[in-house]
């Protein structure tokens, strides 16, 4: 007999535009021709908020701009009630829309594969303080999709000094329902593992153990849901490593390019693709 095959339905959903993403298209005419204006949206967060049943995601909105060496007076006159200063801004999924966030936090402009995670509605992410309290030092920030509030905990170098040190690569985990800060020193070929106990408490941070030194690892791909840290070998094999067991086990596959990484997907909710 023939088995019969399962049909999963495929939806995708597409973002709507903001306000903010049709500014380039608002420019007066009399402006075009001496004002250049790019929008760069910068997604640092996307989860489900379980207070309002209700997918968000959370972005930071900056413009690059061109004036071609006019007065910045005369530039004023020419956008006329064009505003260009940097925000946040929240989409909803039930409402389908954009709308400004009124909150000062840090951002990252380096919005790389494995700094940003999502954890029971919260979004976090890595980046360097900004505020003349700490300045340019290494942060999470920490923000509650339901209510709109966030937490900034930095982070001592004590802890972890990736952020100082060229050629270190560093990724956000949930590990046993902590945030969990992993990064790899190159020159040292070793792993190190810290666990946030509280948020905004930067005395919470716990160095659990390090890894190491693993002089064949060429480098890190990724960091699974389960406390796997998948790396390529020199010989360019794969291979992963289990914080529970503690084990190392080959994965039988070489790399076919230097640039491969490991792609993990679950989703929170049943819900169809969201394009950007």
């Amino acid at each position: 007999m023939e088995k019969k095959k399962s049909v999963v339905a495929s939806k995708e959903k597409v973002i709507p535009p903001s306000s903010v993403d049709l500014i380039e298209s608002s420019i007066p005419d009399v402006a075009k021709d001496n004002i250049s204006i790019a929008v760069m949206g910068y997604l640092h967060g996307l989860g489900y908020d379980n207070v309002m049943d209700d997918y968000k995601i959370i972005r930071y909105v900056c413009f690059v701009c061109d004036v071609y060496g006019l007065e910045e007076k005369y530039v004023d006159s020419l956008l006329g009630d064009i505003c260009l200063d940097a925000l946040w801004e929240i989409y909803s999924l039930r409402s389908n829309s954009w709308r400004k966030l009124d909150v000062d936090m840090p951002y990252s402009l380096d919005c790389i594969e494995g700094t940003q995670v999502y954890m029971d509605g919260e979004c976090h992410w890595l980046c360097e303080d900004r505020y003349e309290s700490c300045p340019f030092r290494p942060c999470l920030v920490s923000f509650y999709l339901s209510n709109e509030v966030s937490f900034i905990t930095p982070i001592p170098s004590d802890v972890d000094d990736c952020f100082d040190v060229e050629g270190s690569w560093i990724n956000l985990a949930v590990l046993n329902g902590s945030i969990t800060l992993i990064s790899f020193h190159v020159d040292t070929t070793i792993f190190y593992i810290s666990i946030l106990g509280e948020l905004g408490i930067k005395e919470s941070w716990n160095r659990l153990f390090n890894i190491g030194p693993l002089p064949y690892i060429r480098r890190p791909i990724g960091v699974g849901t389960k406390g796997e840290i998948f790396f390529m070998r020199k010989d360019k094999e794969l291979a992963w490593f289990d914080l529970r067991t503690q084990m190392m086990e080959k994965l039988g596959y070489k790399a076919m390019y230097p640039d491969c990484r490991i792609i993990y997907k679950e989703n929170i909710l049943p819900i169809g693709d969201i394009t950007l």
